[in-house]
């Protein structure tokens, strides 16, 4: 049976592939992705559409998982962000999320966090 630590970890390593299908895909149809900028994005559709724009225009990035825990069908993941700026300086800062599913689907992931970027 596929736990939601599972779900989550899979999620990332979608993400680090920079596979917006697939990270969508693990996101419930009226799923809502919120980023800690205050930005919210509402249905897979819509979070596979915000995800495939950041992969293709956005900045090089890297998001390294420090924790993840996780309790039936919640979780709380901390990790460090990090966007490649000018030259070749990159520039991090922490950060966690946490995670709400339902049915073995995302429903919400909320991330907060630390000033830095």
């Amino acid at each position: 049976m596929r736990t939601t630590r599972d779900l989550i970890e899979d999620l990332i390593g979608a993400w680090q592939q920079n596979d917006a299908h697939r990270a969508a895909a693990f996101f419930a149809p009226e799923a809502r992705y919120c980023e800690a900028s205050g930005n919210v994005v509402e249905g897979r559709a819509a979070i596979h559409e915000h995800f495939a724009r950041y992969f293709r225009d956005g900045p090089a990035w890297r998001m390294d998982v420090e924790a993840i825990v996780a309790q039936d069908d919640r979780a709380a993941v901390a990790y460090r962000f990090g966007i490649k700026r000018e030259g070749e300086l990159w520039h991090e800062r922490a950060g966690c999320a946490f995670v709400r599913c339902r049915d073995g689907a995302v429903a919400e992931w909320r991330e907060y966090q630390s000033d830095g970027l």
